[in-house]
């Protein structure tokens, strides 16, 4: 997907009083991105330019004169060509922090102070758009488990797979046609058969969480009584995959363990084509394609798609036995005051040694495990080996140093994390205060109240709480008066270039500036060269993380960097 601009292409639609101080303040800022802007004073005026401009973004003042701004959101939202459009809220320095929480459950996506720096100003209406554009992690994941059986059909499967692929249309999302046939053409696909079918695709929505329905996961009969599954809305094509072998193994279970004869060819949209009679004609190609083998089988319609994907899966199912394989390692990053040059913390880094592909990056299993929901399991982990390596070095004679573990989306959101924490601190005997935990402004803004919540438990510990990657996200900067953080950790992104790039230099100063007024501590991600550490320490930036003074390295090597007592 290409990344989204701004320039004269982009319509932003800009809701607020020609004299008020958010207009005032924005105006500058929006001639620097180069958007078309059209400007409206009240939420009448908004809703009729919003039907008739079809805006790409969309601004309003918090602090309209009739006090409508919330409600704006909110029928902005009701609108179905406004479920995406990114929705930012204009505010002063001084803004409530009710009024954010308000706008925030409206469907505000983003919270601007209208007198910011205008590069800043700039990479926040286009991470608006690039969260509009790549929505990934959509409603499946948020749907409840069904307590209905899957639907029994009357439309044709033709009629099924267009309506799931319509769905899908302007998103990143697939659409998963399999068929199923026996090894032999002689076999009835009789009621009991159909019953195996059945049972087996509601066991599989129940494991994921998926919704039966017209979008979701249906089965049909095709035009020769075959069975079609319809899968729609899938953010993934492996799930496809994977929905495919529960089948076979919840139909082979049925029948007395028999696993041959039972073939399925998948096809998926828009790869294998967007209209449902190629889908399915592309799904019975692999289907006799995965009955030629003689054993039975899945087979995607793509052969190259069929070996990245078992790939995938059988990747998936090496990381589950990972951590009891002892396969997992944790390095360790120092973290160095910008000043002094001396050691402050560390950063624990997974590292996953596979015994027969060597080091796999984490680049590539991290967001594996963060879709597989592994990642629950690996981060426990990781927190107790980083948490007992750390009480190991004070134990031998050296200076504590704070310890930073990073927390994934699903570990914050995790009810018991609380506990977790604290009993990872009893048995590793390590006191909260050397303990920090990371988390990114993304994952901060998805439940505003209990997130607050969450923070204020962990720093009630003791523990140091810091934002990981600020800047990439979405989060307004007016809600950091709100959370108990101690520092700021300015992605690398903006440091790689710091000192070529305008934007990039204007955004580290901007967070910079902001970490100083809030009182917090900032530290620069991805420091690799001298002009950029002198640039950070011009712009009196408290520490540095990078290859500058050191990879992650294995606990063994970390030794040379403490300072004995």
């Amino acid at each position: 997907m290409n990344r989204p601009t701004l320039d004269a292409t982009t319509r932003l639609l800009l809701v607020a009083a020609p004299d008020a101080p958010a207009a005032r303040g924005i105006a500058r800022s929006l001639e620097e991105t180069g958007c078309r802007v059209q400007a409206v004073e009240d939420s009448r005026a908004a809703l009729d330019a919003f039907r008739h401009a079809a805006p790409d973004l969309v601004l309003i003042d918090l602090a309209l004169a009739d006090g409508s701004a919330v409600d704006l959101c909110r029928a902005l939202r009701a609108r179905p060509e406004g479920r995406r459009t990114p929705i930012l809220m204009l505010h002063a320095a001084d803004g409530s922090a009710a009024d954010f929480a308000e706008a925030c459950l409206a469907g505000a996506t983003e919270f601007l102070e209208a007198t910011g720096a205008g590069a800043l100003i700039g990479h926040r209406l286009r991470t608006a758009l690039e969260l509009a554009a790549d929505p990934g992690g959509g409603d499946v994941a948020r749907a409840p488990s069904p307590a209905q059986p899957l639907p029994h059909d009357t439309e044709s499967v033709q009629e099924v797979v267009f309506s799931a692929i319509d769905r899908t249309r302007g998103t990143d999302r697939h659409v998963a046609v399999l068929l199923v046939l026996l090894g032999d053409d002689e076999v009835e696909l009789d009621e009991s058969f159909e019953a195996h079918l059945q049972n087996a695709l509601q066991a599989y929505v129940d494991r994921e969480r998926l919704t039966p329905g017209r979008a979701r996961v249906r089965l049909c009969r095709d035009d020769e009584g075959r069975f079609v599954i319809v899968a729609g809305d899938l953010t993934r094509i492996h799930d496809a995959a994977k929905l495919g072998r529960a089948v076979q193994d919840h139909v082979a279970d049925a029948r007395g363990g028999d696993r041959s004869g039972l073939c399925i060819g998948v096809a998926t949209s828009p790869e294998d084509g967007k209209d449902a009679n190629a889908l399915l004609s592309a799904a019975e190609v692999a289907a006799r394609r995965a009955r030629e083998d003689g054993t039975g089988g899945l087979q995607f319609r793509n052969s190259s798609t069929n070996q990245w994907v078992f790939e995938r899966l059988t990747l998936e199912r090496s990381l589950e036995q990972a951590v009891e394989n002892g396969e997992l390692r944790v390095f360790y990053q120092p973290k160095v005051d910008i000043q002094s040059r001396q050691v402050v913390g560390m950063e624990a880094l997974v590292r996953w040694q596979h015994p027969e592909l060597g080091m796999v990056s984490p680049a590539q299993f991290i967001p594996l495990a963060e879709e597989s929901g592994q990642i629950v399991q690996i981060g426990q982990w990781v927190l107790e080996e980083a948490c007992r390596q750390c009480q190991a070095w004070i134990d031998e004679g050296y200076e504590p140093v704070r310890m930073a573990v990073n927390l994934s989306p699903m570990q914050f959101r995790q009810p018991d994390l609380l506990q977790v924490v604290r009993d990872t601190l009893r048995r590793t005997k390590l006191d909260p205060r050397h303990l920090e935990l990371e988390v990114t402004e993304s994952m901060l803004m998805q439940d505003l109240h209990q997130t607050i919540d969450t923070l204020r438990q962990l720093k009630d510990e003791g523990i140091y709480l810091s934002i990981d990657d600020f800047g990439t996200g979405y989060s307004s900067l007016s809600y950091l008066k709100g959370f108990p953080i101690d520092a700021l950790k300015i992605d690398r992104s903006f440091v790689r270039e710091i000192t070529q790039n305008s934007d990039d230099a204007a955004i580290a100063t901007s967070i910079i500036l902001l970490g100083q007024n809030l009182n917090l501590k900032v530290i620069a991600e991805g420091v690799e060269t001298e002009s950029q550490l002198s640039f950070l320490r011009i712009l009196q930036c408290d520490e540095i993380q990078g290859y500058l003074f050191s990879p992650p390295v294995p606990a063994e090597d970390v030794e040379t960097f403490l300072d004995r007592r």
